[in-house]
């Protein structure tokens, strides 16, 4: 299971979860609060869920941050244990690094506890300025103001950064475009009735081509509400080839099977979404 799909399902389930800070995450997430046990991604999300509600809360690790090594977040984790950070320069000046390395940490909004955001921290995460005048304000000029970015910003840049959102989901911002053409949402599948024609959209996960499927691929999709599964039969996955293979996101249609609680959508056309979702990286996961 991909990242994502551990913590929404955690939060699904109750489980509050935190952001990935500078001044409070290690490397793997952690639980937070009268919980003593910690453990990696899966580990964690597993034990929060089964704390539910009121019980200690999930701290995302600096694991999550795309391009960060564990040596470089011990040591970050090292030098915390000496003092908390104060400033993303304390940061790089306490812990030695680099302008990439606290670029990636910047993109990835780590630096909340310091009430700075993202767009400013990355600023801030250029290399040391201190000794070129230019930046000490001699000439006079007004301190840069950044624009603040939209909640649908913040979503995509942390889907870039880390692989996932604690603010929302990419899918809320298409919702009214694919709602337009007749797709549900993933919750609502359980309550529509079996034999309906429909559609559904969301990111991909999940590929799947079992040897004994008989060339049926079974695809996993996630929105904001969860995930649906396709059943894509061979003739279909030959006719939509090129979205079926690489689509980071797809609107299929088909016709819903919804019996025994065991609900797919057993697919008849395949639309690639993918240039909707802009710059969001998300690899799916393919079994073939």
């Amino acid at each position: 299971y991909a990242s994502s799909q551990l913590v929404a399902d955690a939060r699904r389930h109750g489980v509050s979860v935190r952001e990935v800070d500078i001044n409070h995450s290690e490397w793997d997430c952690t639980l937070e609060g009268d919980a003593t046990l910690r453990g990696g991604a899966g580990e964690a999300s597993d034990a929060g869920v089964e704390a539910g509600v009121g019980g200690p809360e999930l701290r995302l690790g600096l694991r999550m941050v795309r391009g960060l090594s564990e040596a470089v977040a011990e040591r970050v984790v090292c030098e915390r244990g000496r003092g908390e950070f104060g400033s993303v320069q304390e940061v790089s000046r306490r812990v030695g690094l680099g302008e990439s390395e606290m670029a990636r940490l910047a993109r990835a909004d780590v630096f909340g506890s310091l009430e700075t955001a993202r767009r400013e921290a990355l600023w801030d995460a250029l290399a040391d300025r201190s000794e070129q005048p230019l930046w000490e304000g001699e000439i006079g000029e007004d301190a840069v103001v950044l624009p603040e970015m939209g909640r649908a910003e913040e979503v995509v840049a942390d889907y870039r950064s880390q692989g996932l959102s604690l603010r929302g989901h990419p899918f809320e911002c298409l919702r009214h475009r694919v709602q337009r053409l007749g797709a549900v949402t993933a919750g609502e599948l359980r309550e529509q009735r079996h034999g309906r024609q429909l559609a559904v959209a969301g990111l991909v996960l999940l590929r799947q081509r079992p040897s004994s499927a008989r060339g049926v691929t079974f695809v996993t999709l996630e929105d904001e509400t969860g995930m649906a599964n396709l059943i894509i039969k061979q003739e279909t996955w030959e006719r939509y080839h090129q979205a079926a293979r690489s689509a980071r996101a797809l609107l299929a249609f088909g016709t819903l099977q919804n019996q025994q609680q065991v609900v797919h959508l057993l697919v008849s056309r395949l639309v690639d979404l993918s240039q909707a979702l802009g710059q969001v990286a998300l690899p799916s996961r393919d079994f073939r």
